[in-house]
Parts: structure tokens; C-alpha cells; sequence
């Protein structure tokens, strides 16, 4: 797992370009809640772009005819401040298991929301679409067991792991978002990987 350092580029890969990161149009109930979420992982970031371009024309964020090549890949120098508190969890391991079921269905381990509330960066390996199914396989309680039992989490820590889950970190407050240096975006369809 990377942990963040002073300098760390960070990657957004979304319909539009980011320079300005307002906290207020952050969804909640994502793997880590409500944030902002940033990669190492220019290629993951790469990856995004489409997802979040089909989502935006889905609720009319853009029009129906955006081309999806003009989506935007914002890259972010972070600054580190001794005075920002983060927290990344070192792989999928079963208290990551447990918050990101958490934030995705708040009555499963409310006290772990609570343990991370005060928390400015939260990082961790991402649940992408091969594993966000496993993961609601697992809230569901229907194919693996209860979640929280030993059993339920052992199945699905072991689905998970084959999966070489990247990286991810979410930036949950003003604070935080202030250690991020806007450099530039990239235009998806200019960038050839």
C-alpha cells in the first residue's frame, strides 16, 4: 500500500476537469463515505473516466451526445501537513472489510464509522466493479453468511484478495482538500497508455 508523502502526485479521472474540489458535491456512501477520491494509479484514474462519463449522461450532468474522449483525467500534487490526520488501511484486511460495509450500509459496524469520523485522508485498497459485487454479496448476507461472522469475512477476504485491488484515498474534509495542489488535467482522449 502507498502511503501518502509530501509530493505524491494523486490522479481524478472524471467527466470534467477539477481545479477547484468542492466537498459538497461528493457522494456519500462510498467505499471510505463521503470525499473526495484520489489514486496513485494514473492508469486506475484512466480507468474512471468512462465510468463516471456513463454516470454523468445518466443524470443529466452533460448532455447525451458528450463525448466521452473529452473526459478528464486532474492531477494533484498533495502537501503534507503533520497536522492532517490520516489513516491508510495496509491491505483487505477484515477491519477494511468491515468500513467499507459500514459506508455502504450504515447499520452493519456503526462503531467503526465512528472510530474513523475525525479522520481528514482515508486510505486503502478500492473496491472496483470486479469486487464491488463480492462486496454487496457480502452486505447482503445472502451468500457468504452474516457479515462480521468469521466465516462470512474469510470468504469474502479471500475473493478479494486475487483481485490486486489499487489504491485509493479519500479526502473527507476542507482541510485536507487544502493540502492539494491543483497541476493540470489531462484530456482522455489525448492520452495514450
Amino acid at each position: 500500500m502507498i502511503e501518502l508523502q509530501d509530493g505524491i502526485l494523486l490522479y481524478h479521472g472524471s467527466y470534467i476537469g477539477i481545479p477547484e474540489i468542492d466537498l459538497n458535491r461528493c457522494f456519500g456512501g462510498l467505499d471510505f463515505g463521503r470525499g473526495f477520491y484520489l489514486t496513485s494509479s494514473y492508469e486506475q484514474a484512466y480507468n474512471y473516466v468512462h465510468l463516471s462519463t456513463r454516470k454523468a449522461i445518466r443524470i443529466g450532468s452533460v448532455p447525451e451526445n458528450f463525448n466521452p474522449e473529452d473526459g478528464q483525467i486532474s492531477v494533484y500534487k498533495f502537501h503534507y501537513d503533520p497536522n492532517i490526520l490520516a489513516y491508510c488501511f495496509q491491505g483487505a484486511t477484515i477491519e477494511w472489510l468491515h468500513f467499507v460495509a459500514a459506508n455502504r450500509k450504515k447499520d452493519l459496524f456503526p462503531q467503526l464509522l465512528k472510530k474513523y469520523s475525525t479522520i481528514d485522508i482515508i486510505g486503502g485498497k478500492i473496491a472496483d466493479d470486479q469486487t464491488a459485487r463480492t462486496l454487496q454479496r457480502y452486505i447482503s448476507g445472502v451468500d457468504f453468511g452474516i457479515p462480521g461472522t468469521p466465516e462470512a469475512d474469510k470468504i469474502t477476504i479471500k475473493k478479494l484478495i486475487p483481485n490486486r485491488l489499487k489504491d485509493q484515498f479519500c479526502f473527507r474534509t476542507q482541510d485536507a482538500i487544502n493540502h492539494l495542489e491543483f497541476i493540470r488535467s489531462d484530456r482522455y482522449g489525448d492520452i495514450k497508455l
